[in-house]
């Protein structure tokens, strides 16, 4: 059974008082909850037609994925495997509460392209000993932009080994605030190059000249 001859219009992605964009997406719906969505003015002669705006078009699939996304509940019991086949769209619906209850063991199994996508919420709701289980071939996945925003305690809790997976534009993103706290430990397995990244957020010279002598001592 399907639900006929029912066409909504919405505005939402257009700015108030303006004529509704040009661009338009129609999506069906039928009676067992199957979405379909296409460009352009084709009319279906079943289902429920809705002709939106592309802003709004996104507007919907993101309030879809989000409504399909795992509880935290859910991500407290997900494996690395499961995590890991989490879709894309379902993964940037995750709010700050669902990404903090993956359990540091799965959260191994973040994709690099799971990794590149997350927003300033959910890396701000990453534990400390989320961080501290990620990998040194996750932690270059992280944009320059989320690095320069974790705190000190979540940039605190990277392993040497996953610290010493750092690009050098993540390096150069870091800030001085970040830099005064960096464990000596942690720059241990440092290339030169990245070393010479990294300089300038440490606090003093004399500061500097003293981590890289006990790094040399640690080797």
């Amino acid at each position: 059974m399907t639900i006929s001859n029912l066409t909504t219009n919405l505005n939402s992605g257009a700015n108030p008082g303006s004529k509704q964009a040009s661009a338009s997406a129609q999506v069906s719906v039928s009676a067992t909850g199957k979405v379909s969505t296409t460009a352009g003015g084709a009319r279906s002669t079943s289902g429920v037609e809705v002709s939106i705006s592309s802003n709004a078009t996104a507007a919907y699939q993101a309030a879809m994925s989000a409504a399909t996304a795992p509880t935290a509940a859910q991500l407290k019991t997900y494996s690395q495997q499961q995590v890991a086949a989490l879709p894309l769209s379902q993964f940037k619906a995750l709010g700050g509460a669902q990404v903090a209850a993956i359990t540091p063991a799965a959260i191994k199994g973040l994709t690099a392209e799971q990794i590149g996508a997350l927003s300033p919420p959910q890396v701000a709701a990453l534990t400390s000993a989320q961080l501290a289980a990620l990998s040194k071939a996750q932690v270059p996945k992280i944009s320059p932009a989320m690095i320069s925003s974790l705190t000190r305690a979540q940039l605190a809790a990277l392993t040497p080994t996953a610290f010493s997976g750092m690009t050098i534009p993540q390096l150069t993103a870091i800030t001085s605030l970040q830099g005064a706290t960096l464990k000596s430990s942690q720059l241990v397995y440092l290339s030169q190059q990245q070393q010479a990244a990294l300089q300038s957020k440490l606090v003093s010279a004399a500061n500097m000249g003293n981590l890289f002598q006990t790094m040399a001592a640690q080797k």
